[in-house]
């Protein structure tokens, strides 16, 4: 027991200053001087401005973004709401913050910029928010992550005000089996898949956020930190942050997202108000303990989500076999939902019009 507390506390308290190599490799440095910090900054600024030439992202004069809003604040940034003058729709955009993690940011957005574009060469699944291009605050200098706009909010919110059908929520959960399979299908891990990651655009869900996305053997203390995310996290992991994160990694978050789709109500959301609480958690979720199942829930959707957070990853299904399970469950489908794996054009339905 008194390693798992160890480790988790080594979770709570990762280093926060990462080193960007020009390789875009990253090194942990808790020493990182003025230099370092300066040199991390001109690699990512040298890096972007390649891609720029290339012409491999759109670039979007920040002063097309207009009548500009806050929608949120999370572990690296801000996300804004902004009207794209070319276009006169709504667009989202993503805002470093400015603090002593800064470079951590940084890095992250790099990240999630360039599994953009490892995604665009071939397509876009519909169920992935999608980069619409970057931008550049004129008066801070710092870039700005562009996206599409979805508004329904994030899943957390949606489940809590509204009353769903069954075949609702199945269909959301169709969907999100059907954007990671996506994802796993162009060997993209999301390894932050939590229903705040998860937003609803007409109905239907999308996901968002691949900051950590393929970055090997980290989870940032800011993360973590967040209530309620521990308890979507590989629970081997919480054993030992050696442990490779997989697949089905994923599928274990998304068997938990299963379940709070079937609820309404974010995992364990009464475990986790203090720092104690979420080792206590994290100890429990080690030993085995789940939420107990929604009265009414339907038997095959009850069995889907309990092979999915299975303690071995080796027993959980892959998302092909999920989607396949879901499809049996002869929930009431419409065009949204169909057995080939959907397929969106880049030039329809990319925006919402003001």
């Amino acid at each position: 027991m008194r390693k798992v507390v160890t480790t988790l506390e080594t979770l709570l308290n990762q280093p926060e200053i990462l080193v960007i190599k020009e390789d875009n490799e990253k090194i942990k440095d808790n020493n990182a001087t003025e230099d370092d910090n300066e040199e991390i900054k001109d690699n990512a600024a040298e890096w972007v401005k390649n891609i720029l030439k290339n012409k491999e992202v759109q670039f979007i004069p920040f002063n097309d973004l207009k009548n500009s809003k806050l929608l949120s604040v999370g572990a690296f940034g801000s996300v804004m709401k902004a009207v794209w003058t070319k276009t006169d729709n709504f667009v989202v955009y993503k805002r470093l913050i400015n603090t002593a993690t800064k470079y951590n940011a940084l890095d992250v957005f790099i990240h999630e910029l360039k599994i953009h574009l490892h995604l665009l060469p071939n397509y876009y699944s519909d169920r992935i928010v999608r980069c619409l291009g970057i931008s550049q605050d004129v008066t801070t200098k710092e870039y700005l992550l562009v996206m599409q706009y979805a508004n329904g909010g994030d899943l957390q919110n949606y489940l809590n005000n509204r009353n769903l059908s069954w075949n609702d929520k199945k269909k959301l959960s169709y969907q999100i089996a059907d954007g990671l399979n996506y994802l796993h299908n162009e060997n993209v891990l999301h390894k932050d898949l939590h229903s705040k990651n998860i937003v609803i655009h007409e109905g239907n869900a999308k996901i968002i956020d691949f900051g950590i996305s393929k970055i090997q053997d980290q989870i940032s203390g800011a993360h973590t930190r967040y209530r309620g995310i521990i308890a979507y996290i590989e629970p081997k992991r919480l054993l030992n942050l050696d442990f490779p994160y997989t697949k089905s990694s994923d599928v274990y978050s998304f068997g938990v997202l299963m379940w709070e789709i079937s609820s309404g109500q974010p995992p364990f959301k009464d475990n986790y108000c203090t720092g104690g609480d979420i080792k206590v958690l994290a100890l429990n979720i080690n030993n085995g303990k789940r939420e107990n199942p929604v009265s009414g829930t339907p038997k095959e959707y009850e069995e889907l989500y309990k092979k999915c957070w299975n303690q071995e990853p080796d027993q959980r299904p892959i998302t092909k076999d999920i989607l396949d399970e879901l499809i049996k469950m002869n929930f009431e489908v419409n065009e949204a939902i169909n057995h080939v794996r959907s397929n969106v054009d880049l030039e329809n339905d990319l925006f919402i019009p003001t």
